[in-house]
C-alpha cells in the first residue's frame, strides 16, 4: 500500500480525451493553464494503486490506450470517477478554469458512480445473504432427516 496522488490531465490537441496518472510525489499545476498536458485535477490517496484500479473500473469501457492510462471521457466524467470512489482521499487540486456548469456535472457524475457502486454492494450483500439462508435451510433439513 503507497500513497500516491491520482491526476487527470488532458491535451489541448487532444479534445475528449483524458488521462489518469499516478504519481508518487505532488504535482504542481501550471496556474496558467499553458502547459501541456494540462493537470486538470490532483487528488492523495493512502493506497494509490488501488485508487487508479477502482477508477479504471468505474471508466473501462471508455479506455483507449491501456498502457498511458488514456480514456474517450471528458476530464468532468473523470474527475468525477476519482470523487466517487469509498477510498479514503483528500482533493488536492481541482482545475479553477472548469466553468460553474462543468463543476455542476462533476457532481452529477460523483452522485451517479456513487448510486451505481452502492447499488452494486446491496446487490453483492443481498446475494450473502440468500446464501448464508440456503446453507441453514440445507443445515436444518439434514438434521431433521
Amino acid at each position: 500500500m503507497q500513497p500516491g496522488y491520482l491526476t487527470v490531465e488532458t491535451h489541448a490537441g487532444h479534445a475528449g480525451l483524458s488521462r489518469l496518472k499516478l504519481r508518487g510525489e505532488q504535482p504542481a499545476p501550471d496556474p496558467t493553464g499553458h502547459e501541456q498536458p494540462r493537470i486538470r485535477y490532483v487528488a492523495q490517496f493512502n493506497d494509490g494503486d488501488a485508487a487508479l484500479m477502482h477508477t479504471h473500473e468505474i471508466l473501462k469501457r471508455r479506455l483507449l490506450d491501456p498502457d498511458t492510462h488514456l480514456y474517450r471521457v471528458a476530464p468532468e466524467r473523470a474527475v468525477a470517477a476519482v470523487e466517487s470512489l469509498g477510498l479514503r482521499h483528500r482533493r488536492v487540486y481541482l482545475d479553477p478554469d472548469f466553468s460553474e456548469q462543468s463543476r455542476a456535472t462533476i457532481a452529477q457524475f460523483t452522485t451517479r458512480f456513487v448510486r451505481q457502486r452502492e447499488r452494486r454492494e446491496r446487490l453483492f450483500q443481498t446475494l450473502g445473504y440468500i446464501g448464508i439462508a440456503l446453507l441453514l435451510f440445507n443445515l436444518v433439513t439434514l438434521s431433521l432427516a
